[in-house]
């Protein structure tokens, strides 16, 4: 079974999977336009993505929630607030995602509801995966918005703090998918191995 995911989150589900011996799994990762491209081309049997693209080919169905927190690293001392106004984070060099990323249109749908567009901010670079992005942001004082669950080790270790924007919340939904009509008896497994694992 070919799976093409964008967050190493759902690691522990696969990782469980493959204890079975009749189940065979390739991993890729990618962004979310990446992984709809990939399942439409049938490279893959079920796709895991984030974000707000509907594709009318596609089958959508969610699968977990998560949060995007803004983080910095705690060396940072060009920011000494714990939590800032939304206007003020055109004071800083952010580290976006790239174009494409489920990520990024979470993060600009979240801001134009507080009047902020990309082309406002001091993006300083923009990168293809959160792992990049971690990785720059302990040689840096730039801030990144992040799933929480992918800088928990970091937060617990003290290398990175969270900055709260006043009146900002970005919640995103991961979504499990496949082609309509076509969800196939392994998809189907998989969909329901996964929900027993989050009860």
């Amino acid at each position: 079974m070919n799976f093409f995911v964008k967050h190493k989150l759902f690691l522990k589900y696969f990782s469980r999977l493959v204890r079975f011996k009749n189940v065979k799994v390739s991993l890729i990762t990618g962004n979310t336009e990446q992984v709809e491209e990939a399942l439409l081309n049938k490279e893959i049997d079920l796709g895991i993505i984030e974000g707000i693209n509907r594709n009318p080919q596609i089958s959508y169905q969610e699968f977990l929630r998560d949060e995007m927190v803004l983080v910095t690293a705690t060396s940072n001392t060009t920011i000494r607030k714990d939590v800032i106004k939304p206007d003020e984070l055109k004071n800083f060099p952010l580290l976006l995602r790239e174009q494409g990323s489920g990520s990024l249109d979470v993060v600009k749908l979240a801001l134009k509801q507080h009047n902020l567009k990309l082309s406002d901010l001091q993006v300083e670079m923009k990168l293809g995966n959160t792992e990049s992005i971690k990785s720059y942001l302990t040689e840096s004082n730039c801030l990144a918005f992040l799933s929480v669950h992918a800088v928990l080790k970091e937060l617990k270790a003290n290398e990175f703090k969270v900055i709260d924007i006043k009146g900002v919340s970005i919640e995103r939904a991961f979504y499990l998918i496949n082609i309509h009509g076509q969800p196939g008896q392994l998809s189907e497994l998989f969909v329901r191995f996964a929900a027993k694992l989050q009860q």
